[in-house]
C-alpha cells in the first residue's frame, strides 16, 4: 500500500524532529562530560539524556509502527517503574515511591511499557502536586497487575485536558498488547489506576528464558540506526 502525502509529510516532520533531537542528545553528552557539574547537575543531565534516549527511540518507532508494536523484549515492570518514578519526581517536586519486591519480568514493547508507564505516574504527579505522593505496587501471580495512587483530589475532581488524553492514550496502547486499565477513586481521598497485563494469551507473559532487560545504550543505538 502506497503512503498518502500527509503519512509522507508526518514520516518526513518525525525524521527531522529525530535528528534534532539527537543533536540535544549530543550537547548533553558535551555538559556531562565537562566534569564541573554538581552532584545532583550530574545526577539530573543524566536523567535529562534518559529522556533524551526516550524521546528518540519513540520518534524511530512512530515512523514504523507495525513493526514497533510487535517487536516484544523481556522487561522487569518493576525496575522500569522505578525508573519512570526517578524522572517524574524531579519533574514535579512529587514523591513517587515503588514498593519493593522482586523483579516482575513481561514480555511486551519497551516503548509501548514506557509510554503507559510515563502517561499514568505523570497524571499521578500531576494530579498530587509538588510535596504530594505517588505510590506504585507491582504484583505477579496469574497476571501482572501494576497499581498507581496518588494523594490527589480524585478523577473528575481536578482539571481535565492531558490527563483524560493521557488515559485515551493508554487504553489504546494496552488493547494492543493484551491489557486493561481500571481507574477508581478512593473513599478517603486520591485516585489510583490499575494496570493488567497478560490478559492475552499472546502478550504479557514472562518468557522465562533468563534474558535481562535490554540496556537503554542498545535501544538507542537502534533508534539512532532508525533515523538514519
Amino acid at each position: 500500500m502506497f503512503a498518502t502525502e500527509r503519512e509522507l509529510e508526518v514520516r518526513g516532520l518525525l525524521h527531522d524532529l529525530g535528528h534534532q533531537v539527537m543533536t540535544l542528545s549530543l550537547l548533553a553528552d558535551s555538559v556531562c562530560g565537562e566534569g564541573a557539574l554538581s552532584a545532583t547537575a550530574g545526577q539530573r543531565m543524566e536523567i535529562v539524556k534518559q529522556e533524551i534516549f526516550r524521546i528518540v527511540e519513540l520518534i524511530a518507532d512512530s515512523m514504523s509502527p507495525g513493526t514497533a508494536s510487535a517487536r516484544t523484549e523481556a522487561i522487569d515492570l518493576r525496575q522500569a517503574a522505578g525508573e519512570v518514578a526517578e524522572l517524574v519526581s524531579v519533574a514535579h517536586g512529587t514523591a513517587v515511591t515503588v514498593h519493593p519486591g522482586g523483579p516482575a519480568v513481561i514480555s511486551i514493547s519497551a516503548s509501548l511499557l514506557w509510554r503507559v508507564l510515563r502517561n499514568l505516574v505523570d497524571n499521578a504527579a500531576r494530579a498530587a502536586g509538588p510535596g504530594g505522593q505517588v505510590t506504585i505496587r507491582i504484583e505477579q501471580e496469574l497476571h501482572t497487575v501494576l497499581e498507581i495512587a496518588d494523594t490527589g483530589p480524585g478523577f473528575g475532581c481536578g482539571t481535565s485536558g492531558a490527563a483524560g488524553l493521557g488515559l485515551t492514550v493508554v487504553r489504546n496502547l494496552l488493547h494492543a498488547a493484551g491489557g486493561r486499565l481500571d481507574i477508581a477513586n478512593d473513599p478517603e481521598g486520591g485516585a489510583s489506576v490499575r494496570v493488567t497485563f497478560g490478559l492475552d494469551p499472546g502478550h504479557g507473559r514472562d518468557p522465562g528464558d533468563g534474558r535481562q532487560p535490554p540496556m537503554l545504550a542498545d535501544a538507542t543505538v537502534r533508534a539512532r540506526m532508525t533515523l538514519a
